[in-house]
C-alpha cells in the first residue's frame, strides 16, 4: 500500500475515531447526568425531543467503519512499529463496538428508544449503568483514538526522516 493511501485511510480513521470519542464523552458529561434527577420525566423529555433526528445518525456507520480501517491498516502495515501499535487500537476498537452493541440493545432500546412506561421503575438503574458503561467505551475508544495517533505521529517522524535524507547532501 502507498503511504499516500495509507495516510489518508490513517486520517479518516483518526477523525471519526475523535468523533466518536467526543460524542460519548458530551453524552458522558453533559447529557447522561441529566438523567439521574427525576429519570422518568428526563427520559420522557428525551424521547419527546429527539423526533427528527436522533444520535444514531451522529455514530453510524462512519465510527465503527474507523475501526475497520484500523484493522485493515494493522493488516496492511509492513512497519514493525505501526503494525503493533494498530494491533492494539485494533484491540480496543473491536472492544469498543462490543461494548456498544451491548449498551444500545440493553440499554439504549429501553431509556431512549422503548415504551419507559414498562421500564419506569428501572430507568434510575438502568441510567446509572448507562454512564458506568459509558465511562468504559469512552476509555476503550479513547485508548483506541491515542494509539492510533502515535502510529499517525510515527509516520510523520518517519515521512520527515526520509525527506531530510533525500534533501540533505552525503557527507564524506
Amino acid at each position: 500500500m502507498q503511504a499516500k493511501t495509507f495516510n489518508h485511510l490513517l486520517g479518516f480513521s483518526l477523525f471519526f475515531l475523535a468523533h466518536w470519542f467526543f460524542g460519548n464523552l458530551y453524552e458522558e458529561i453533559v447529557l447522561a447526568p441529566n438523567q439521574l434527577a427525576n429519570s422518568y420525566e428526563a427520559l420522557k423529555s428525551w424521547q419527546g425531543y429527539f423526533t427528527v433526528t436522533n444520535q444514531i445518525y451522529y455514530y453510524v456507520p462512519l465510527t465503527q467503519i474507523a475501526v475497520f480501517v484500523v484493522c485493515f491498516l494493522y493488516v496492511k502495515s509492513s512497519n514493525k512499529k505501526e503494525k503493533c501499535l494498530l494491533k492494539k487500537a485494533s484491540i480496543f476498537g473491536l472492544l469498543s463496538i462490543l461494548i456498544t452493541a451491548l449498551i444500545v440493545t440493553q440499554l439504549n432500546l429501553k431509556l431512549f428508544f422503548g415504551d419507559i412506561e414498562k421500564y419506569k421503575e428501572q430507568i434510575y438503574n438502568l441510567s446509572v449503568i448507562w454512564l458506568i458503561g459509558n465511562a468504559i467505551r469512552l476509555y476503550l475508544v479513547g485508548t483506541c483514538l491515542y494509539l492510533t495517533f502515535k502510529t499517525y505521529i510515527l509516520g510523520q517522524k518517519t515521512m520527515i526522516q526520509i525527506t531530510t535524507t533525500k534533501l540533505l547532501p552525503k557527507q564524506d
